[in-house]
């Protein structure tokens, strides 16, 4: 279900700014964790509709479909 050339796009992208993405696939549903590693850049993180506009795109899935959770926020799959 997900395009994993669009994702390894995405996650260097995030990479270069110190974040680390995590996919999951589950029950139809994308869950996308972001987290940060101690050289994350703070600023360089973009709003949540921005980075589920860029996921989606990326993914090659309907944004209703992700499910996103940023640094500090529980994972997507926690409560599964």
């Amino acid at each position: 279900m997900v395009d994993e050339e669009g994702l390894r796009a995405l996650r260097e992208s995030l990479e270069a700014d110190g974040y680390r993405i995590e996919i999951r696939e589950q029950a139809g549903r994308i869950g996308a964790q972001i987290s940060a590693t101690p050289e994350a850049c703070e600023e360089c993180l973009v709003p949540k509709t921005v980075l589920l506009a860029m996921l989606e795109q990326a993914l090659r899935v309907p944004g209703e479909a992700i499910d996103l959770a940023y640094p500090g926020e529980p994972a997507p799959w926690a409560g599964a």
